[in-house]
């Protein structure tokens, strides 16, 4: 889906995640991209998961 493209988020979305989550710029960059392009973030970070139960998921280790 991502492989050979590139794509931008509003800072202005990413500093308002950062003030609510308390997560990093940088972490909270991947969030805005999720929410843009209607999709979950797949990740082990703990913090992003309890920041963002409805769009962050638990990668499954089975």
């Amino acid at each position: 889906m991502l492989a050979g493209a590139e794509y931008e988020v509003d800072s202005l979305s990413v500093l308002e995640l950062v003030r609510d989550s308390e997560c990093s710029a940088y972490d909270c960059e991947f969030v805005a991209l999720a929410m843009k392009l209607g999709t979950k973030l797949v990740t082990m970070d703990g913090k992003l998961l309890r920041a963002f139960p409805g769009i962050a998921v638990a990668l499954s280790a089975g």
